[in-house]
């Protein structure tokens, strides 16, 4: 017997002395016999209101705390000392578990306690105690599907045994996940190697096509034949954890292997078993491989808990835990620092032995050192906080004086091989020097070294770069360059840099210079005999009065200057996508991310600011115009793109009772818009649709977003579009999963901005199916009952066209219907005003909508006249259901028009 005649299997796991930002450390213990049945849980997804951001997920539930286990203060607690602000909480419910205590001859047949029937390969057969498969020839695979056991967010756990050591290749079992269909699904692999050595690895295949994930990782493990192994496959958000340990021996707490897929399969999240006899199995006929005790849990939530308080009654016997689970926005969105400018970020990360930022503020008499330990620089006749700054940094420091003002910092240590050194800054010039041969007024850079070189100076004139290299005795140059043409403005941000290597007995050095924004560095090089050591001390000079400087960096000759990323990285990444930009912000603060679609086909936006990581990622969000919300224990993003044209996550009717509550549609102005001006980094673009405004007024909105400057036409048309789409919202659609436990599959394969669709509305209502977007959702799960009350928004704004498919149709601005006709009237005569509006007699079918009926044109003659043109139609009337005479003048449009995307 199956839910809801049997309670529905729900876990409740906590995780505790877990390591809060480190999702791979969080081993589960169950706690669901402490749950209050009487509340069950909640869970709160996504966004309750379509106009607003996805909030943080919430979990809800009740612990019986009568023993005082959930007391984090409580001695006696066997929690004690490790039950934790953060500690998460994970809800599962198990949709499947199989011992296979049934015999089938083909195919692996239902299992009889959850009816769940297993589809695919009839390879695979039930013997009244394991799963076995046993496969004929080489490199021959087969797959057993769950279909009705989905979810993104899943836990599979088996045991599998074989029943002879391979020889020549390995012997794989798998479980599979993510499964749209027999061509497309991960999965992750325990493979038996010759002489019973166990691997683990992760592949996916991708229409046909498969490709490693996770190559082989050993387990450490070495088996017999018959030897039962256990195996527990974690995937939540994009991270796949492995394990797989002896079923004679206990569970260990750390996962074998793990790797995060950022851009993992967006729909279809069926589940299945695998097995497979690689290429070059030489024994492969004789091996029958066994699986048993199959168990797959769908994950509908995981939240850290940041508060646990304890709740009693009078009598002090009712001793109760209320803990709310908050996911990962919430600890986002408080008690975080704003991240360190993008050049900080970088030169950080370098071989580094003395960094200043420069980045002080306007009060700031010494510049601070980035180096734990590192001496302050020193500053004469300078300011600092100064906000003309190179893009990638926050603030620079100014040179007031030409001659006078400088920035001097020791080197305390180095910690790099002193076979070589680099030394660079970032600057700008108010005006070039008056001079065009070097001189001590229009130095830029002195730099102090131990080696044959002690002292280099570098120098800007009115025309180009002139380097000397002075030995001991600080008179004599070895190195006396010529000038080196700019080929940049300095008057605009460039950066610089001295770099020396050394190799028998020979220093080559290279002075490398480029302009922010630009494409490519330029460099004057040369030779000497001796050695170069280290950099003792570095001075930042004023060429000319208010000299503009930045960023003083000292270290190993393996500065990655010359590349792309430091480009990148100086013009704050400018001209980065949003996708690329959010899953760099991610991985460099350690914050998991899962993205649904492509980032290369996202927004390009402008320089990347300062600012805390929500507010950043938040903000890249806002300039492609997809959805950031919380995807297993991280961050999810549905791009932009990935959200035209979708296919129906969830298909509901009306008439067979898939609505359990007459939803309460709403018909207001909330998201109208009419009239957007669009603001980007000093530029605006202004969109209205003067239709709109006629008959509402205007709705205006001036969003300021983060894009390049060529976009913002573009972007402003697209968010009128969005916010002219004349439906009807629907806040509230009520789902309950125990009358109608048939939804439940395609339920688990919902996600934040998936599209359902709901047929027969009352036709007093909606005249038409509904179409719609998942915003967010409520969702009750106890022992006999699990609700469901989505957030919904309409899906026709994301119906864009493709060129060349037959369901994308120009449609006409001009058409009206000449004179009126009777219901069930098949002969519709039509005028067009422009002749560029005129309908195609030879692309029918095509449906148009007329006073609210859709008809279906399936023929048309060709027009007549020099302007407006005429056309007569014949139809089918009445597609959409609804049948009535239409008014002559009534406008003819398109159905369903769709627009070009971004």
């Amino acid at each position: 017997m199956a839910f809801p005649t049997t309670p529905l299997p729900i876990y409740v796991g906590l995780a505790t002395g877990a390591d809060p930002v480190n999702p791979a450390t969080w081993n589960y213990s169950e706690i669901t016999s402490d749950v209050r049945d009487g509340a069950g849980v909640t869970i709160v997804s996504g966004r309750q209101d379509e106009g607003t951001q996805v909030g943080a997920t919430n979990v809800n539930v009740t612990l019986d705390n009568r023993t005082g286990r959930y007391c984090r203060t409580n001695p006696l607690s066997d929690l004690y000392g490790t039950l934790d602000k953060g500690s998460p909480v994970q809800v599962r419910v198990t949709r499947l578990v199989d011992t296979f205590s049934r015999v089938s001859g083909a195919g692996l047949g239902t299992e009889p306690a959850s009816g769940i029937a297993w589809t695919g390969n009839t390879q695979w057969t039930a013997n009244g105690t394991a799963a076995q498969v046993s496969l004929a020839t080489d490199n021959l695979a087969a797959l057993a599907i769950t279909t009705a056991a989905t979810g993104f967010d899943v836990e599979i756990s088996y045991s599998c045994s074989i029943s002879l050591l391979p020889t020549g290749a390995s012997w794989v079992f798998g479980a599979a996940f993510w499964l749209l269909d027999a061509n497309t699904y991960y999965r992750a692999h325990t493979e038996i190697a010759p002489g019973g050595v166990v691997n683990v690895k992760v592949q996916k295949r991708i229409n046909g096509v498969v490709n490693d994930v996770l190559g082989i990782t050993s387990t450490g493990l070495t088996v017999s034949a018959g030897t039962v192994l256990r195996n527990r496959i974690l995937v939540i958000g994009g991270t796949i954890l492995i394990k797989v340990w002896l079923a004679s021996g206990s569970e260990p707490a750390a996962w074998t292997a793990s790797v995060t897929e950022s851009q993992p399969q967006s729909t279809g999240a069926a589940t299945g078993l695998f097995g497979w006899r690689v290429s070059g199995l030489t024994n492969g006929s004789s091996i029958v491989g066994s699986v048993d005790d199959w168990r797959m849990d769908t994950i509908r939530a995981t939240t850290p808990v940041p508060e646990w308080p304890v709740r009693w009654d009078m009598s002090g016997r009712d001793v109760r835990a209320p803990i709310t689970g908050a996911g990962i926005l919430r600890r986002l969105s408080q008690g975080q620092s704003a991240l360190q400018s993008p050049i900080r970020r970088q030169l950080s990360a370098q071989p580094v032995c003395a960094y200043w930022p420069l980045e002080d503020g306007s009060s700031a008499t010494q510049a601070s050192s980035a180096i734990a330990g590192g001496a302050m620089a020193t500053a004469a006749q300078v300011t600092f906080g100064n906000a003309d700054c190179p893009p990638g940094a926050s603030s620079a420091a100014v040179l007031t004086t030409s001659g006078v003002s400088g920035i001097t910092g020791r080197v305390n240590r180095w910690t790099v091989p002193q076979d070589g050194y680099a030394c660079m800054t970032y600057f700008r010039l108010p005006t070039l020097s008056g001079s065009a041969s070097p001189n001590p007024t229009n130095r830029l850079m002195s730099i102090n070294a131990t080696g044959t070189v002690v002292r280099w100076i570098i120098y800007t004139t009115s025309t180009g770069f002139y380097i000397s290299g002075y030995l001991a005795d600080d008179v004599t140059a070895i190195v006396n360059t010529g000038s080196f043409a700019f080929s940049l403005d300095p008057t605009r941000w460039s950066a610089i840099q001295l770099e020396t290597q050394e190799s028998g007995g020979t220093v080559n050095w290279s002075l490398i210079w480029y302009q922010i924004g630009a494409g490519a560095f330029t460099m004057g090089n040369g030779s000497y005999s001796g050695t170069a050591d280290r950099i003792t001390q570095v001075t930042l000079h004023a060429p000319v009065d208010g000299t503009l400087v930045s960023h003083l960096w000292a270290g190993d000759d393996q500065l990655a200057f010359v590349d792309g990323t430091f480009m990148a990285v100086s013009a704050a990444y400018a001209g980065e996508t949003a996708g690329a930009r959010l899953a760099r912000l991610a991985a460099e603060t350690n914050v998991p991310v899962t993205m649904i679609g492509s980032a290369a086909n996202t927004a390009r936006m402008g320089a990347q600011p300062q600012g805390v990581l929500l507010d950043l990622v938040r903000e890249c969000e806002a300039a492609d115009q997809g959805t950031l919300y919380e995807r297993g224990a991280g961050l999810g993003y549905v791009t932009r793109a990935s959200r035209y044209n979708q296919t129906p996550a969830l298909v509901l009717d009306f008439n067979q009772g898939h609505v359990a509550e007459p939803p309460e549609p709403t018909d207001d102005d909330q998201r109208l818009r009419n009239r957007i001006t669009l603001r980007s980094n000093g530029s605006e673009a202004t969109a209205e649709d003067t239709a709109s405004i006629a008959k509402s007024g205007v709705y205006g909105d001036d969003p300021t977003v983060n894009l390049q400057a060529d976009q913002l036409s573009a972007h402003a048309y697209w968010r009128l579009h969005l916010g002219t789409v004349d439906e009807l919202r629907w806040p509230q659609i009520s789902l309950d999963l125990a009358r109608n436990p048939s939804l439940i599959a395609a339920w688990c394969s919902v996600r934040i901005g998936s599209r359902i669709t709901i047929a027969n509305p009352p036709s007093a209502v909606a005249g038409q199916p509904l179409d719609l977007i998942v915003e967010g959702w409520t969702e009750r799960l106890s022992n006999f009952s699990w609700t469901v009350e989505l957030v919904c928004s309409p899906a026709r704004p994301w119906d864009v066209g493709v060129w060349g498919a037959t369901t994308s149709r120009w449609d006409s601005a001009s058409t009206t219907l000449v004179s009126a006709a009777a219901a069930g009237a098949t002969s519709l005569p039509i005028t067009t005003a422009t002749a560029a509006d005129c309908w195609s007699t030879t692309a029918v079918p095509y449906t148009w909508s007329i006073a609210g009926e859709d008809v279906t044109v399936t023929s048309i003659t060709a027009p007549a006249g020099t302007g407006p043109y005429t056309q007569t139609a014949t139809v089918t009337r009445a597609v959409n259901g609804i049948a009535k005479s239409l008014p002559a003048g009534s406008s003819v449009r398109l159905s369903r028009p769709m627009r070009w995307a971004l």
